[in-house]
């Protein structure tokens, strides 16, 4: 009587040969020693190691084939290589430079893609710089402007004007600064719109409201102005009052 080789149950191993198996997880194998030389077994085992050793050739002649492939150009033609290959239609010289000029127009097209790539990004780093600086010029020089008193309605065209004068530095850490060139030298925005507001850009100035108002640009009281603090206590606005109006202090 043959023995089992697994039992799911130990109950329904006979008492006599319970000896013989061992418990493996939910169920109870035979327990033999040097299994691996039983002829079946052996078999087995020799037919897998067999299977294993040619999937692993077959694996190595596979990666090596896509190698190959991989470095063929795009316009190979397998029957064209195999007329060249047999001498058909031409001598062994000229299939060879027909090859050869196969494989430079392959680098070409490689080439020429790369150039097209790296032109496709200088272009949008190109753009991205550009608005970044044009960004950091209109803004420094949009604040200095206001600083000076530049009439807001009037804005726009100051900034038209001094707009061509600035100019965006680059560290070589990136750090962007805007100045602006002049013939002593180069400046910060804000003093060159100073400069500019005194001279050429009083126009642009903004008109102060008020007794005392001369714009922007006015250097306090005008001339014509009676003394006196309209805007001091009662003491002081009955002082600038009489001043401004004499007639009325002699009634």
């Amino acid at each position: 009587m043959a023995l089992k080789s697994v039992y799911t149950s130990a109950d329904d191993i006979p008492e006599e040969h319970k000896a013989f198996y061992r418990e493996d997880g939910d169920k109870f194998v035979l327990d033999i020693e040097g299994i691996d030389d039983h002829p079946k077994v052996r078999g087995v085992i020799t037919a897998n190691r067999e299977n294993i050793r040619k999937r692993d050739e077959y694996k190595a002649k596979v990666t090596e084939l896509e190698s190959k492939v991989g470095t063929l150009p795009e316009d190979f033609d397998a029957d064209e290589w195999a007329r060249l290959k047999a001498g058909e239609g031409g001598k062994p010289d000229e299939a060879i430079q027909a090859l050869k000029d196969q494989h430079a127009r392959a680098i070409e097209a490689l080439k020429q893609k790369h150039a097209a790539d790296i032109a496709t990004k200088d272009q949008q780093i190109g753009e991205r710089d550009g608005y970044i600086d044009r960004t950091l010029a209109d803004g420094g020089l949009k604040d200095a402007l206001l600083d000076v008193g530049v009439d807001p309605d009037l804005l726009d065209g100051a900034l038209a004007s001094l707009r061509p004068n600035v100019k965006v530095q680059r560290a070589d850490n990136g750090d962007r600064k805007a100045i602006v060139e002049t013939d002593l030298g180069e400046i910060g925005v804000p003093e060159f719109v100073k400069e500019w507001a005194a001279g050429k850009g009083k126009a642009y100035l903004g008109k102060a409201s008020g007794p005392e108002a001369q714009g922007n640009n006015g250097n306090g009281r005008g001339k014509n102005l009676p003394a006196g603090n309209f805007g001091g206590d009662k003491s002081e606005r009955t002082k600038a009052i009489a001043a401004k109006f004499p007639e009325l202090a002699q009634g």
